[in-house]
């Protein structure tokens, strides 16, 4: 990418770190306006992508590292499910080593719809090896995540499977 896409992508990481940080309402409406804006470019990315068919845009993913990035950060050519369950390759012996599964059960638009099974299901720690192992797999792996989604199930809960580590914090003031 050019210096000036590299200066641009850098001012926009900044300015969400400060974004993150107002006051509510304002913080809301901000989010809720990138989010917008980013499921309007996420469909018409998509659409772009089926007009044109792989080997354009493979063409012109190889041609230009700005266009790479932006059909990346959509998944634009993308077989979103393939690359979903790629990206979880890195998790999956660490949730088997707890007797546990995840299972791709859709992605539609950067959005992973997920099922735990196993010993996962209905376990208390999930929530923990959902947001610190799965979806950082996901957002490191799959080009175009936006979210993860949990499927529902009848399991009724249990703490983890054997020792548990614990993450200390300060004590809040």
């Amino acid at each position: 990418m050019t210096a000036t896409l590299d200066d641009l992508l850098s001012r926009l990481e900044r300015l969400l770190e400060e974004a993150e940080r107002t006051e509510e309402p304002v913080r809301g409406m901000v989010f809720e306006l990138l989010d917008g804006v980013d499921a309007l470019h996420r469909a018409a990315l998509k659409r772009l992508g089926r007009v044109l068919g792989p080997d354009e845009v493979t063409h012109l993913r190889d041609r230009d590292p700005a266009v790479a990035w932006l059909f990346d950060a959509y998944a634009v050519g993308v077989d979103e499910h393939a690359a979903a369950e790629a990206a979880l390759e890195s998790v999956r012996p660490y949730i088997a080593s707890h007797g546990g599964r995840v299972e791709v059960v859709e992605v539609n638009e950067g959005v992973v719809r997920l099922r735990m099974a196993g010993e996962c299901a209905g376990c208390s720690a999930s929530a923990i090896t959902l947001q610190e192992g799965i979806e950082t797999a996901l957002r490191e792996g799959f080009p175009g995540f936006a979210r993860v989604e949990v499927a529902e199930d009848d399991a009724p809960p249990h703490p983890p499977p054997g020792a548990t580590l614990l993450q200390l914090m300060p004590r809040p003031d």
